[in-house]
């Protein structure tokens, strides 16, 4: 990296001296290239600086063999390069601004992904030595196809940009494409029109069909060219979308793709069955069944995915009603459901996590989803029902049962043998999952189980679980384990509340995870700034107008704009709270996204995060969710993959969440106490604020038992187990 630059008058033309600190060598560089120079010097510096240290090595490890590599590559090996544009005769301006600008947008593209975590950072040296030989190859004309092969997508997109005219630019171009495609199949179908005059390009749709085939049929019914290759492409499953594509209901029918290809059914007869809502869902079951079996016999299932989202969606809408008629009779409120078997109400309750009411689950009635699937079981046993369906998502069922209490008398319906070997099933293999799911619900389901002979049959499973991945060396299934146990025996220690979460967090290596400082709460200004998300169907209106009515003037000044609301405090400390207008559908997401900006456009980064509103909406509000938060109240959307997507965007964030769909009539003294204690400037104490909120409900015959099911961030455990596994994890990358 050059160390000084003076600038001279050298006849009529002005010409700068670049020396290097590495020789003593001297090159006189004509204005017009000084600011390529510069550029590149600017982003070797901001490479130095990543770490936060303005010295001579670029850290991109903990070997320090490595960082010395990559600051080679980066300062050294770049310097040379400049020095070596700068001395070819060979090469006119317009060529060495060509190489320069390379140089610059290779380490410029690498320093930006290096910031978000698309590239390893280890790769700079590679990245280097693949530039050089491309700039030598296209100095004498020749391809610079050899020279990508090494490179991964990310470290090679940008770089062949600058070689446009070289004659081997095409196919380093479906090189890198390809490299892509293959890695990212779930994204590569919205990109792919860029590339359809590639030969893998046939390859990769057909490798999406077999992963991802509603894609492709969302791409086969459209009026693009990418529909025109899908019709072209001869992969034989490819060709089974296509003709699905064609009948009237294809993405109700796509689903049987596996059946279909096995010929135990047909497009005419699944389009008559689609058309009744309750013969659908019941044809989902009986093959969601069949496709269960033939996983389990090792068979690789296509349409299974998209089978169970249909399912769900179905399972949803029954659910629903069953909540919204809570006040009505069992015999109104569940007649939709009258005529399900035992398998079909299991699919149902496995289906709705996010959304069940308790009183929908089971009642004193015993009318609900869980009492008439049990009812119904000639005889009422347990393992013959979890046979019957293949043990598809008895894990899932499992953690349910124990959140809503019935797991003991599920248990108890089949034979005591049985029961230790479900349970055993339960907390085993989590280490071959591929996400953190299964071990999320085995550490939720911790806090709800009160059977000591259980727990003590649990803890020992646990750690024989945990003796048998380390013997192995498995360090996934070893962190796995060994936080379940951790969890475990916290949990279940004698103590009080915050006594057990501060041995949690010491014993996990967490921060404090019973309170929030104030502190933390605040922005630079010190003010705490807080955002709430309202959508526009009835249930949003209402809760807004119920939320408006907690902000007396006296204490609050409250105006409005065409998208949202600004709520300050004008007594006690500083609050500001923005929430957006729940406007009609769309317009909602458009209020959302206008107040979004304006919060990006100011700086303003809100610490607290509040949804208000059904699961269906809460991908908008995590879309919307910032790196700042650091608490986040969820309502009923407190299901793995939601506590995932806080956590990846807000390691600190503190989650409140709910067993059930959530009401009004808990959030509202939820988020003014929340509200209140800030606005006092006190930490927020999750112990001492749910002990305060639990004598508020404690006479309130209506609301006590959905208070119950709210879930506070020092209990909550799925939430505290992915923090101290993401903790575990990232020390040892």
């Amino acid at each position: 990296m050059k160390r000084f630059i003076t600038v001279i008058l050298l006849l009529v033309t002005l010409q700068v001296t670049l020396v290097h600190a590495q020789t003593t060598q001297k090159i006189d560089i004509p204005i017009g290239r000084i600011g390529f120079h510069d550029n590149i010097d600017k982003e070797q510096a901001a490479a130095l600086k990543f770490d936060g240290k303005a010295d001579d090595l670029v850290r991109v490890s903990d070997d320090q063999t490595i960082n010395l590599q990559v600051t080679d590559a980066l300062i050294k090996q770049i310097d040379d390069m400049q020095t070596q544009i700068e001395l070819d005769s060979a090469l006119d301006h317009r060529l060495k601004i060509k190489y320069l600008s390379g140089l610059y947008v290779m380490i410029h593209d690498y320093n930006i992904k290096r910031t978000y975590t698309r590239i390893a950072p280890e790769e700079a040296p590679v990245m280097v030595t693949a530039y050089r030989e491309m700039m030598k190859a296209d100095i004498k004309g020749q391809s610079i196809l050899p020279y990508v092969y090494p490179l991964s997508f990310d470290a090679g997109e940008r770089m062949i940009e600058p070689f446009k005219d070289n004659p081997g630019y095409k196919d380093a171009r479906g090189v890198l494409f390809a490299k892509f495609a293959f890695n990212n199949l779930e994204t590569v179908m919205s990109q792919i029109g860029n590339y359809l005059e590639y030969p893998a390009t046939d390859s990769v749709i057909a490798a999406v069909a077999r992963k991802y085939p509603n894609q492709v049929l969302t791409y086969a019914t459209s009026y693009t060219p990418v529909a025109t290759a899908i019709k072209k492409n001869p992969d034989p499953i490819v060709q089974l979308i296509v003709q699905i594509g064609n009948s009237g209901n294809s993405t109700l029918i796509l689903p049987f793709i596996d059946e279909l290809m096995a010929g135990t059914t047909t497009v005419d007869k699944l389009s008559a069955v689609v058309e009744n809502e309750d013969k659908y869902f019941r044809q989902l079951v009986k093959s969601a069944i069949v496709l269960q079996h033939r996983k389990n016999n090792g068979e690789n299932i296509i349409g299974l995915k998209a089978m169970l989202e249909n399912m769900q969606a179905r399972s949803l809408r029954y659910i629903r009603e069953m909540n919204d008629l809570h006040e009505e009779p069992a015999n109104v409120r569940f007649r939709i459901v009258k005529d399900f078997s035992p398998e079909e109400l299991y699919y149902l309750i496995v289906n709705g996590q996010e959304e069940l009411y308790t009183s929908s689950y089971t009642n004193h009635n015993n009318a609900g989803l869980y009492d008439q699937m049990m009812a119904r079981m000639k005889p009422p046993r347990g393992d013959s029902l979890l046979m019957l369906v293949e043990f598809d998502r008895f894990k899932k069922f499992i953690a349910m049962a124990a959140g809503f209490n019935t797991l003991d008398n599920f248990l108890k319906s089949m034979a005591p043998e049985n029961a230790n070997y479900l349970m055993k099933k339960y907390v085993s293999s989590l280490e071959k999952t591929e996400d953190l799911e299964d071990a999320v619900d085995v550490a939720n389901s911790f806090g709800s189980i009160r059977d000591p002979k259980l727990l003590a049959f649990l803890r020992e499973e646990v750690q024989k679980n945990y003796t048998f991945v380390s013997r192995k060396k498995d360090r996934r299934g070893t962190v796995i384990y060994e936080l379940l146990g951790s969890l475990f025996d916290t949990e279940n220690n004698s103590g009080s509340d915050s006594t057990k979460a501060s041995q949690m967090a010491a014993k996990l290596q967490l921060p404090p995870i019973n309170f929030v400082t104030y502190n933390a709460l605040l922005s630079d200004s010190g003010r705490v700034y807080q955002q709430v998300f309202f959508y526009g169907d009835k249930d949003g209106h209402d809760s807004y107008v119920s939320f408006m009515g907690n902000f007396p003037a006296s204490e609050w000044k409250i105006s409005k704009n065409k998208y949202w609301t600004t709520i300050q405090s004008t007594k006690g400390k500083p609050i500001t709270i923005y929430a957006n207008l729940p406007l009609e559908e769309p317009e909602d997401k458009t209020a959302i996204e206008k107040l979004s900006e304006y919060l990006d456009e100011n700086d303003i980064h809100p610490t607290v995060f509040i949804h208000r509103g059904h699961s269906y909406h809460v991908n908008t509000t995590l879309d919307n969710l910032q790196s700042s938060a650091k608490i986040v109240v969820l309502g009923s959307c407190g299901g793995y993959h939601n506590l995932a997507i806080v956590l990846q965007k807000s390691p600190e964030a503190h989650i409140i969440s709910s067993k059930q769909v959530g009401t009004r009539f808990v959030n509202e003294p939820i988020i003014r106490t929340l509200d209140e204690t800030i606005r006092a400037g006190k930490n927020v104490d999750w112990v001492q604020m749910w002990a305060v909120l639990g004598k508020r409900f404690a006479g309130d015959a209506r609301n006590k038992e959905l208070f119950s099911d709210y879930v506070p961030p020092h209990k909550n455990l799925g939430a505290i187990f992915i923090k101290a596994y993401k903790q575990i994890m990232k020390e040892d990358k």
